[in-house]
């Protein structure tokens, strides 16, 4: 343990004393913490030869690892990060176990690989690069986990204190913002809430009214403070970023967070529904239920088929539909209904599948199945042959904003005595959920909302 310093001021000495902080922030958690843990789990997939390829906010959608460009290398490091998390286990049991997998895939080691551009070095697995991974997505997740916490918390704790682990080891730039206190509401926390780079260990911590007034702290405000500038990213392209600066009023030193880590990990992830527990608000001609949980509203006023000059779907041909396949029979059981989707979404035996879809790819994770079909009220596996042809062949791509963010929903128009539309939506972190919709093709129009990212 190591004395920290919290903070008073006295004419113009400032001093600062935290109590007693842990230096390694993972070991002072004790049991795994929930929300961290469901943050890393909501993550999908994505591939990215360079670090920033994958930029910023969308860190906290996929799982990345630069580089590691096979899906099997992938699911190795993410389902062992997953482990250190669930478990709780040290890095070097982690290196332990993840190393020799590597290994044994030929991912390890400086390597000549060819591109466009040439043969060139380049650097895959290696000691150094596990705990790299390991540290940056276990402190990413627990103070993404953190921040959905304290948010929750505001009304009794509105007041955040950034705190830093104050040794040798630690960023001078992060020394200076140690002991600050900001409002939760602070544009400050929408760049600055840790981790601010690679291997930072700071956190936050929140306070009551009457902590802040018995602790002496000083409420502060980023307003006129906060400024943007462009930063490098790639010596070899000299591609520049922008990051948000926070110039210190007392230092007047500039502080911005490195280059990728210029957002909030958990405010992003807060955004989103994360675990497919969130459905549309259900229409007059929805099957679903959606007992499982409360329904989100889409944001009126958005465009519509009309603003787009789009056609009504009472004058489609059939010629642009898809010829409708059959509903299945509903399960009698969840396992039942479990086996129904792994076969129509062709999962069996496999823990993924990639779809192509006319704007992205889409990854199919058979670890999500049991989830989709948790409720038998919704006897959703009675519509699993309609999501492939939906997914490949859309009539549609809506980009539709919800209460709490956007989502894509593609609308897959069918043939048929059964007129079925089925909506499916996309989640921010890679899974699945859809609803399917009966009625007229007047009816239908009405669901055509947001912005038309695709259409036939």
């Amino acid at each position: 343990m190591r004395r920290g310093l919290s903070q008073f001021t006295d004419g113009a000495k400032r001093i600062r004393r935290i109590e007693t902080l842990p230096v390694d922030l993972f070991y002072a958690i004790g049991l795994p913490p929930e929300k961290a843990i469901k943050y890393f789990k909501s993550k999908g997939y994505t591939f990215s030869w360079d670090w920033w390829d994958t930029w910023q906010e969308a860190h906290a959608k996929a799982f990345t690892v630069a580089k590691a460009m096979r899906m099997d290398v992938l699911q190795d490091i993410r389902n062992m990060v997953q482990k250190s998390l669930d478990e709780g286990i040290a890095f070097q049991q982690f290196k332990k176990e993840l190393e020799p997998k590597l290994k044994a895939k030929g991912w390890w080691g400086r390597q000549i690989i060819g591109d466009e551009t040439g043969d060139a070095e380049v650097q895959l697995g290696s000691p150094h690069r596990l705990k790299t991974i390991y540290q940056t997505n276990l402190q990413t997740a627990y103070n993404a986990g953190r921040y959905i916490e304290q948010m929750d918390n505001v009304d009794n704790r509105p007041y955040w204190q950034y705190v830093a682990v104050m040794d040798s080891r630690t960023r001078p730039a992060h020394k200076i913002l140690h002991g600050k206190v900001f409002r939760y509401d602070d544009p400050f926390w929408n760049t600055h809430y840790p981790p601010l780079g690679f291997r930072c260990r700071c956190r936050v911590r929140a306070l009551s009214d009457k902590k802040l007034k018995d602790s002496g702290f000083t409420l502060e405000s980023s307003k006129g403070k906060l400024s943007e500038q462009e930063v490098l990213v790639s010596k070899k392209t000299g591609e520049l970023r922008p990051v948000t600066v926070y110039r210190d009023p007392l230092t007047g030193e500039k502080i911005a967070p490195d280059a990728g880590w210029n957002y909030n990990p958990g405010k992003e992830w807060g955004r989103w529904d994360k675990n497919g527990l969130l459905p549309d608000c259900p229409g007059g001609f929805s099957f679903m239920r959606f007992s499982e949980g409360r329904c989100i509203k889409i944001i009126k006023g958005q465009k519509t088929w009309k603003d787009y000059g789009s056609p009504d779907l009472r004058h489609v041909p059939d010629n642009k539909r898809i010829v409708s396949p059959e509903p299945l029979k509903a399960a009698q059981t969840h396992k039942e209904a479990i086996a129904i989707m792994l076969s129509a979404l062709e999962l069996k035996n496999k823990p993924y599948r990639i779809i192509e879809t006319p704007k992205e790819q889409v990854i199919l994770r058979a670890e999500l199945i049991p989830h989709l079909v948790e409720n038998r009220l919704d006897m959703r596996e009675r519509y699993a042959n309609f999501i492939i042809p939906t997914l490949t062949n859309p009539y549609e791509i809506y980009l539709t904003e919800y209460k709490d963010g956007f989502r894509e929903r593609y609308i897959g128009l069918f043939t048929g005595k059964n007129n079925l539309l089925v909506i499916v939506r996309l989640n921010k972190d890679g899974s699945l959920l859809w609803n399917v919709m009966q009625g007229n093709d007047r009816s239908m129009n009405k669901q055509r909302i947001g912005t038309l990212l695709y259409g036939k």
